[in-house]
């Protein structure tokens, strides 16, 4: 009998844990009894237990429409993907946070604070686990796109999405995955887009994030930081980094929508920097 600690492997041999929720919580009842769920609710409460309910079926939606994206596209990009058993490179593989990818339609929210003129500005997706966030930035008009990641396997997978990826809107086909432990990237000398969606641990986006601060000062240009987390409250400690850094400012975006494709309602902010002419 399956019990909560098996691994499901995807298609590529990744532990994915966006498998299985209904079967999970199924063996965890047959495992304590059919009264469990009664005793769950008399213990955290009838509110608190309707919103865990809320909020896998939430999951389990967002996956499905996930999948059924990856399966328009011909490519792989889904899934919950656990970093333990990964081949990386550097020190930092215990600071990673789990390959997630960002829906589409949060992207697109996204997109929207920034320029409509992308042509010359080069997008930079840091911890680009397999490739969803790469793949839908292609779609708008930018000089390039590339990706970092520090798993070896991602890599490997995001490199066959962007040769499979068919969309008639993409606009940028220049796009590469680099291996790289981030906090080692050095970022290209032109104007930049840098995205993180809480790929990583305070303590490495720190270090990432002075590595860019000491960039745009060497070699001055237009640069914006998109920073989105949708758990571990990243976020919170994310934006008074990147303002104590002193080179950028905030802009005022709307708060995010609850869209239906996305696992989490993702919080983020967007900052500008902008040399001195």
């Amino acid at each position: 009998m399956a019990n909560l600690e098996t691994r499901r492997l995807d298609r590529d041999g990744l532990e994915d844990r966006s498998y299985g929720r209904f079967g999970r919580a199924w063996s965890y009842i047959r495992q304590r009894g059919l009264l469990e769920p009664v005793r769950l609710v008399r213990r955290h409460g009838l509110g608190a237990s309707v919103g865990f309910v809320l909020r896998n079926l939430r999951y389990i939606l967002a996956d499905l429409l996930a999948r059924k994206w990856d399966r328009q596209h011909d490519v792989d990009t889904a899934g919950s993907i656990q970093l333990g058993g990964l081949d990386v490179v550097g020190p930092h593989r215990g600071k990673g946070n789990e390959a997630v990818c960002t829906s589409p339609r949060t992207f697109d929210f996204i997109m929207r604070s920034l320029p409509r003129d992308l042509q010359d500005y080069t997008f930079i997706d840091i911890g680009s686990g397999k490739s969803r966030t790469l793949l839908l930035a292609s779609r708008y008009p930018f000089a390039s796109i590339i990706g970092v990641e520090f798993a070896r396997e991602l890599v490997e997978i995001a490199e066959s999405n962007i040769t499979r990826f068919r969309d008639p809107s993409q606009k940028c086909r220049a796009l590469s995955v680099v291996q790289a432990d981030a906090a080692a990237y050095e970022f290209p000398e032109a104007p930049l887009v840098v995205y993180f969606y809480n790929p990583f641990s305070k303590d490495v986006f720190d270090i990432v994030l002075e590595n860019l601060v000491s960039s745009l000062e060497r070699r001055p240009r237009d640069c914006f930081i998109v920073y989105g987390s949708s758990s571990h409250r990243a976020i919170d400690w994310a934006r008074p980094a990147i303002r104590e850094a002193g080179i950028f400012t905030e802009l005022p975006v709307p708060p995010m929508p609850h869209f239906l494709d996305a696992i989490r309602t993702v919080d983020y902010a967007v900052f500008q920097f902008r040399p001195v002419a």
